[in-house]
């Protein structure tokens, strides 16, 4: 078994041609091991970008790369056709630290290739994915590759961080401590059209309560405290990205504010739903005098 690990450098770009901006590669580092987890060798290319050849300062600032550097780079095609030729074993599992990267080639192979389909890859792992699982970070936030070196004890001394080449080979040391057969193959995905399609994917998250995603079941909700069913004292109203509605417990006479969040995933509608209860309002007379010493406070 061949593992690849790539990693890539960008420049954001406009471009007239599709009137958007547009992440040209500027740099590609990959690191290929072997089925002991070896390194058996590494491929590193600079790509002189034909969209935009002025790089932005956020770029430059955190990668080092100037623009001198990169008018000595090779054209997209032809290194893309050089990381082929390298990769060479067609069952190679090919892996990037997250889905970003992978996005991003897709990008430009659509862009440079008129190509829907990144041409070496027959397998895939999002290796962000796999390592947060093994190492059970959670999933509140992405784990970043210099967080899972200092979990894993990984030394970035003498790396250069955010370089494509030394990001690639630190990813591939946390690959090789992380890594359990049976676990890795669950993670492994083949390049197929469904794969392509789920990457392609735009979720979308739903604003219309009449959508037919929207199920009654999800807009219904209970009393914390006796579990009966709660009346709407208000209408949804759709913001902060989600539904919310006011509701009441006519025996408990607690009143409810409820969220709901509904999510249109590749394979169908994900729902959020939470209820909290209201802060009790103050009684008439305590609200008018507190209004009252507010006013004298304010003269």
């Amino acid at each position: 078994m061949t593992y690849i690990v790539i990693d890539l450098e960008w420049n954001g770009a406009y471009t007239r041609k599709t009137h958007g901006f547009f992440n040209e590669i500027i740099e590609i580092g990959a690191v290929k091991l072997n089925g002991r987890l070896e390194q058996e060798d590494v491929f590193h290319a600079v790509i002189r970008p034909v969209v935009s050849r002025k790089l932005s300062s956020l770029v430059q600032d955190l990668t080092g790369i100037q623009e001198e550097e990169l008018e000595g780079g090779q054209p997209f095609t032809r290194a893309v056709s050089q990381l082929r030729k390298w990769v060479a074993d067609p069952e190679a599992v090919i892996m990037t630290w997250s889905t970003t990267d992978l996005m991003v080639l897709l990008e430009n192979c659509r862009h440079f290739y008129k190509n829907e389909h990144i041409p070496f890859m027959n397998f895939y792992a999002d290796l962000q994915a796999y390592c947060q699982e093994r190492l059970d970070y959670g999933n509140a936030q992405q784990m970043g590759l210099s967080k899972a070196c200092e979990l894993l004890g990984i030394p970035e001394e003498g790396m250069e961080l955010h370089r494509a080449l030394d990001d690639s080979i630190l990813t591939g040391r946390v690959f090789a401590r992380v890594f359990e057969e049976a676990s890795f193959r669950k993670a492994v995905r083949p390049a197929d059209q469904e794969f392509y399609d789920r990457l392609n994917f735009k979720t979308v998250i739903i604003s219309d309560i009449h959508d037919k995603n929207v199920k009654k079941r999800d807009l219904a909700f209970r009393c914390e405290e006796c579990n009966r069913p709660l009346r709407r004292t208000s209408e949804w109203k759709f913001r902060s990205r989600a539904f919310c509605a006011d509701f009441l417990c006519r025996r408990c006479e607690k009143k409810y504010s409820a969220r709901v969040q509904i999510k249109l995933k590749y394979d169908g509608p994900v729902t959020k739903r939470k209820l909290a209860v209201k802060a009790a309002e103050p009684p008439e007379g305590d609200k008018t005098a507190a209004e009252g010493q507010e006013s004298q406070a304010q003269t």
